[in-house]
This record gives structure tokens, C-alpha cells and sequence, in this order.
């Protein structure tokens, strides 16, 4: 921190203004703080995750570096602008904290900090250090929907070009949706070897490049940005082939273990270069005789006035209570969020009965067939299913005319976060190759209440598999989306920490306008048998 204005003070006042500068930004790091603990606990312990500490960490040095670099003598607070950013960003961390929505808390901390900054160094400053502020954000948690909307296409286009290739190399090589055969092996191409995540890192480290590199054209930056999308694509791809490779030669066991992450590294080392290597070709393509005019051009431009230093006295009182004032607003978003944190669970007041006793063998003209039970998902993902979920029902049922419905019911105590999101039908069946038809949401009238459920239809080969489905948090109903986790807000700011349910129910069947009536059918049945759970109303 700069000294300059405080030269004609006496030396007590300047250590005390120092000190008190700083406050603000030692609440802030506190906030900060909490955050990164959430996020370590929750988030980054994911492989797709690994990447965002790194970017932490690399906007905290690059923050670090500005903040040093700014002669606070030139500056102007903004308190002002400080309690703006403030009033934004001090709600969005006590919600976001309380109800454990990571992307909310680690966001409120980047809005906070432009607060800080401006009360600490006003506009001038945030415009030094606009960059590292804003890198931050490609460190943001994605929430699940958004991941998988975008995942899912990458993994389609990433597993066709494997495919494509090693067939064209001669290798017995098959694929089924996002799973890949090869020889005795099947893969399946997960999220974190889709591109998306690897994309975000990719263009954090190109934009970082790119600002330590010097001063670039328009039209430069924007190439150079767009070659990020196929660069990733590409080297995600070889990824995905290598990987085969190295398991079709070696097995499982070496394919999954020490290669799996070394191929991760290369990914990272080969697009990066590659995206070096085309801002060096691009350069003396096109600037390397306009950089030697454009630099003294640019020297010769006019320079921003600096702004006039505050003396040392007034300025100095008012901004040691600015600093008090912004170090106790920033500890209020902490305190109100160890507040609003609901300690109280629902599954604990209102236990779920077993789901196995819960749910009974016979319901109307549905019998339970035993011998042809089926797995909630596929098996290389039922450990997975185990962790997030409390208890997990799978049964088929058959009526008199031999027509076979499939229920599968995943109940978890504590819905607050993401949990329950992982295995939606759309993306568990994608993830075990099925491609889907006909997505849309309808509404079953039943006795005493009107359900929404969302309904598609999985196709895999000859296999066609139409799907109801629907969740519960608490007591009530919903769906996926903004409106689910308004409802679990909703009971985490009352203090409770409601459990809920994914029901699924498919059959198989090419007509789907047959199958849903069947579900219905089925649905009220369900209604009849255990009214009061599973969203099913007592009437």
C-alpha cells in the first residue's frame, strides 16, 4: 500500500490508516475463506472440478501484483459504489452460504470484492484490476442442468469421432450412444472427457495469456478466442483415443490408473501450445510490420490526467471510518448466513418409512415380478448412486394382460444443494448410450390433486422406452429447474431441511400414447397404495 499521500502526516496516522486500510480487506479474505472451504468440500473434490483451484489461486496472485502496483495517491474512494456492490453482493452470500448453493456464494464474494476495491481505492482502482476480478468468474461451480445440457452433445460428437476413427485404423470398434466398445472393453465417455470443462480452462489460460502478452487487435483476440471451441474438441478427442488404446493393449487397470491422468496433462500442454503456437503464426502473419508503428503510436497517446490527491487530514478521517464501516458490513453476510442455515430436518422429524415395505407387492391389478427386477442405473454407476441417495427402490410390475411397468424410486434426507440431480432420467439414460425423443412436461389428473411429470422417450436400438417421471422436495411436487430450487430455498430460509424423491416410471413400448396411459393407469394405483409419500396426495 502506498504511502504517498500520507507523507506530511504524522507517522502515527499513517500507521494507523494503514492498518485500518487493510481491514476490509481481511474481512473479505475471511469471506473468501468460508467459500473455498464450501467449495473443497463440495466441488472440487469432482474431477471436472480440479481445474478451478488453480484459477483461484492464479486470480488471488494476479489481484495480489495489481493491488501492490496502484499509488493509492492517485485514487479516489467510492463509498458510494462500495454499498452498492455491497447491498448486491451481502444478501446473494448469506443465501447462497445458508443454502448451500456454491455458485451464488462464490459469485457473492466477486461482487463483494468490488466493493472493497472500491472503498479502497475507488474507480481508478477497479479499473487496474478489472482483469484478475473478472478471471475469477471462470472459477464459478456450473450448476448441474447447465453441465449437462452442454455435456451431452460434446460427449456425442467426442464418441462419433473415436468411433470414426479407430473403425477407419482397422480396430473392432463399436459404440452406443456416449459408450464405446472396443474390443473386450466398453467406455463410457464421462463429462470430465467432454471438452466443456477442459474448454473453461482453456480459455481462463488464453485470456491470461493474452493479457501478459502485450496489446493484440480486435479481430486477434476474437480468433484466438474462437480457436478455443475446436482446439478443445480436438485434443479431447485424442484424449478419448489414446485412452482406448492404451486399454485395448494393456487393459483396464492401466487404462484407468496412472495413463488416464497423464493423458489429462498432455490435453492441457498440447492445446495450450497449440493456441501459443497460432498467436505466433498470427503475429507475423499479419502484424509483424505494423507492431514497430503501432507501439510509438501508442506511447504518443494522450495519458489519462491523474486525479487530484486528497489531502492528508480530511481525507485520512474519512477514510478510516469508510474502512470500519465497509470491514463491519462485509462480517454482517457471515453472520447472517451461520443465521439463516436451517439445522432442522425434515427426515428426522418425519422419518421415510423403508421404501421395500414402504411401497407394496401388489397395487390395484399391478403384481411385483421378482424375477424381473432392474437396476435404478446401469452397474458402473450404482456405487455413485449409493452416495447420494438414502434409499433406492427398483421393482418391475406386471397386470393381467402381461403389460410390465418399470418403477424406480431414489429417496435422499437431505435435499439442500444439488443432490437428486446427478441421475435425472435424461442424462442417466444418455449416459448408458440411449438417445431421447420427445421430451415435454404433461399433468396427471388423480383423485384429489393434479401431477406434473416430465415424460420422454429413450431409444437404444430396437429398444424403445418411454418415461414418466417426477420429484418431490418435502411435501410437495416439482420438477427440475429454477422452480425446484426456489421450493428448497424456500424451506432452508424457514429453518427445515426438506428430504425428497425422484419417481421414475418407463415401459417398453413403441407406441408412447399407449405407454403413458399405461403410466397413469399405474401412477394411480401408486396413489391408492401409499398415499401421503412419494408426492402421492391422501384423498
Amino acid at each position: 500500500m502506498s504511502s504517498g499521500r500520507w507523507l506530511n502526516a504524522p507517522a502515527s496516522l499513517s500507521r494507523h490508516a494503514a492498518w485500518l486500510g487493510v481491514l476490509p480487506v481481511l474481512a473479505w479474505l475471511g469471506l473468501f475463506g468460508l467459500a473455498v472451504m464450501d467449495l473443497a468440500q463440495r466441488q472440487w473434490i469432482l474431477d471436472e472440478n480440479a481445474y478451478t483451484p488453480w484459477l483461484l489461486a492464479l486470480a488471488l496472485l494476479l489481484l495480489s501484483v495489481g493491488a501492490y502496483q496502484i499509488d493509492r495517491s492517485q485514487t479516489r474512494a467510492s463509498a458510494g459504489g462500495a454499498l452498492l456492490w455491497w447491498a448486491v453482493g451481502a444478501p446473494l452470500y448469506a443465501v447462497g452460504r445458508s443454502q448451500q448453493i456454491d455458485l451464488l456464494t462464490l459469485l457473492a464474494c466477486i461482487i463483494l470484492l468490488v466493493a472493497v476495491v472500491l472503498g479502497w481505492g475507488g474507480r481508478q482502482a477497479l479499473a487496474r484490476l478489472r482483469f484478475p476480478i473478472g478471471f475469477m468468474l471462470f472459477a464459478l461451480p456450473f450448476p448441474g442442468w447447465v453441465i449437462d445440457r452442454l455435456t451431452s452433445p460434446l460427449k456425442v460428437w467426442i464418441s462419433q469421432g473415436a468411433e470414426t476413427l479407430l473403425y477407419a485404423l482397422g480396430y473392432p470398434v463399436a459404440r452406443s450412444g456416449v459408450v464405446l466398445s472396443l474390443g473386450p472393453y466398453r467406455l463410457l465417455v464421462a463429462d470430465a472427457c467432454t471438452g466443456l470443462h477442459s474448454l473453461i480452462f482453456l480459455a481462463a489460460l488464453g485470456l491470461l495469456y493474452m493479457h501478459l502478452t502485450g496489446p493484440r487487435q480486435r479481430w486477434h483476440h476474437a480468433l484466438l478466442v474462437a480457436m478455443l471451441v475446436p482446439v478443445s474438441l480436438l485434443a479431447n478427442g485424442i484424449r478419448v483415443v489414446v485412452l482406448l488404446l492404451v486399454t485395448y493393449y494393456w487393459g483396464d487397470a492401466v487404462g484407468q490408473a496412472f495413463w488416464h491422468d497423464v493423458a489429462g496433462l498432455v490435453l492441457y500442454v498440447s492445446a495450450f501450445g497449440l493456441l501459443v503456437l497460432s498467436d505466433g503464426l498470427l503475429f507475423r502473419w499479419v502484424e509483424a510490420g505494423a507492431k514497430a508503428a503501432r507501439r510509438p503510436a501508442a506511447l504518443a497517446g494522450k495519458q489519462p490526467a491523474a486525479p487530484e490527491a486528497v489531502p492528508a487530514g480530511e481525507g485520512g478521517r474519512a477514510r478510516w471510518s469508510s474502512s470500519l464501516i465497509l470491514t463491519a458490513l462485509l462480517l454482517l453476510p457471515a453472520v447472517a448466513a451461520q443465521w439463516l442455515t436451517p439445522r432442522q430436518m425434515m427426515a428426522e422429524r418425519e422419518p421415510m418409512p423403508v421404501l421395500e415395505q414402504l411401497v407394496p407387492q401388489q397395487m390395484g391389478d399391478w403384481l411385483h415380478d421378482q424375477g424381473a427386477d432392474t437396476l435404478l442405473v446401469a452397474a458402473d454407476l450404482q456405487a455413485n448412486v449409493q452416495r447420494l441417495y438414502s434409499q433406492t427402490l427398483s421393482r418391475t410390475y406386471v397386470n393381467a394382460q402381461g403389460d410390465r411397468i418399470m418403477l424406480s424410486v431414489a429417496y435422499g434426507g437431505r435435499q439442500l444443494g444439488n443432490e437428486l440431480q446427478a441421475h435425472r432420467p435424461e442424462f442417466c439414460y444418455q449416459a448408458q448410450g440411449f438417445s431421447l425423443l420427445d421430451a415435454h412436461q404433461s399433468v396427471l389428473p388423480l383423485a384429489g390433486q393434479s401431477l406434473e411429470v416430465r415424460r420422454l422417450v429413450a431409444v437404444q436400438h430396437g429398444r424403445v422406452e418411454p418415461i414418466t417421471y417426477w420429484m418431490t422436495v418435502g411435501k410437495q411436487t416439482t420438477l427440475p429447474g429454477l422452480g425446484r430450487k426456489l421450493m428448497q430455498m424456500r424451506y432452508g430460509l424457514l429453518g427445515e431441511i426438506p428430504d425428497g424423491a425422484l419417481v421414475r416410471i418407463s415401459s417398453l413400448d413403441g407406441d408412447s400414447g399407449r405407454a403413458y396411459a399405461m403410466h397413469a393407469n399405474f401412477v394411480a394405483a401408486l396413489q391408492q397404495a401409499v398415499p401421503g409419500y412419494l408426492g402421492m396426495q391422501a384423498h
